[in-house]
């Protein structure tokens, strides 16, 4: 009987796992889109595929998929320099990256 109350429990910790963690706040959120726009910014790689980051339109979702792990998703606009002409104008694309609360860390851009 103890077995099967705590495979019980255990089933309803599997399916409700998201309130286990605590939610990140709006400013942790804003900081760790500011870390990963500084990052895109700085990186020869994205800029040379995404080209410059002019500006961030939109946050569009943010949380903590896994403790001291925080998850963003924004909106940006990006310039791309190149051709004949010299200009290729402006895009906008959504930018989805981890960045470690404390460390700042970033993972996946």
């Amino acid at each position: 009987m103890q077995a099967i109350k705590l495979l019980a429990l255990f089933a309803l910790f599997a399916v409700c796992d998201c309130y286990l963690f605590a939610a990140v706040s709006q400013s942790t959120a804003k900081l760790a889109v500011q870390a990963v726009a500084k990052r895109i910014k700085s990186d020869r790689a994205a800029k040379s595929d995404l080209g410059n980051l002019l500006r961030i339109n939109q946050v569009l979702g943010y949380g903590s998929p896994k403790p001291k792990l925080v998850a963003v998703r924004f909106e940006a606009t990006f310039k791309k320099n190149g051709g004949i002409t010299g200009d290729r104008g402006e895009m906008r694309g959504q930018v989805k990256a981890s960045v470690e609360e404390k460390e700042g860390k970033i993972g996946k851009v």
